[in-house]
């Protein structure tokens, strides 16, 4: 009897182990601490760069802006009459060698609008990729997250979907100044997100049958419930056993 309920013990606490999800699966930001270089410092006719990335990681170091003004030193300042802009058609960039080929499923840029001082979100984003560094993708637009708020910091996101090691970020300006506070990019499963997009485009082009309703439920919810009735089990157990021994 004694080694049925430790065994029974044991099966229960396994069980709610492994009823939690594996985070090692969930998508991951490749570029964190990750060097780059960047394209488009304005330097004034004294030779002086100005809002410049110091430390060399201040757009990969995970820390954000708390506002948009230009007081914030996790902003970098990329400047449509910079030299770089000049040669480049007004745009400026930020690259990345990631040092390895990733599964990249998409890129996040966070930047000021603050809407004075020359400062304003860009005008769009274009993100182009490559495994190799010699073949690069067509154009990417990140698009934003939320409708533009003249004042705040904002976030543009393009969908990838593919395999690269090296990714640029090209910035059109809408004013001389692009600041930015952190630039991420998330590697996971791109198949998954194929398939969703495939399930997706299957199901919009349907028209002969009315789409099958589906009832989705919360993968989280499922594991917590899981464990929790593995709990409750195993003090039910604890105390049945406890009562026998009386």
């Amino acid at each position: 009897m004694k080694k049925s309920v430790l065994f029974l013990i044991g099966a229960l606490l396994i069980t709610s182990l492994c009823a939690f999800p594996a985070y090692a699966a969930e998508a991951e930001n490749v570029a964190l601490n990750a060097t780059y270089t960047i394209n488009g410092i304005y330097t004034d006719g004294d030779g002086v760069s100005h809002y410049i990335d110091e430390d060399g990681k201040s757009l990969t170091n995970g820390v954000f802006a708390q506002t948009a003004g230009y007081d914030q030193t996790e902003f970098v300042g990329l400047n449509a009459t910079s030299e770089w802009a000049k040669a480049n058609g007004g745009t400026t960039s930020i690259v990345f060698d990631l040092g390895q080929s990733y599964p990249i499923v998409n890129t996040a840029v966070s930047c000021s609008n603050l809407g004075s001082a020359g400062i304003t979100a860009p005008e769009s984003i274009l993100v182009t990729y490559s495994a190799d560094g010699e073949n690069w993708s067509e154009p990417v637009y990140s698009e934003y997250e939320f409708d533009l708020v003249q004042g705040e910091v904002i976030k543009s996101i393009a969908k990838l979907n593919a395999e690269a090691r090296y990714i640029t970020f090209t910035f059109y300006h809408a004013n001389n100044w692009v600041f930015v506070d952190e630039v991420e990019v998330y590697a996971g499963d791109i198949k998954a997100v194929e398939d969703d997009q495939n399930e997706s485009a299957e199901g919009n082009s349907s028209t002969s049958a009315a789409p099958e309703k589906k009832t989705e439920i919360n993968s989280d919810v499922i594991y917590i419930s899981a464990a929790a009735i593995s709990v409750v089990i195993l003090i039910v157990v604890i105390a049945f056993t406890a009562k026998k021994k009386k």
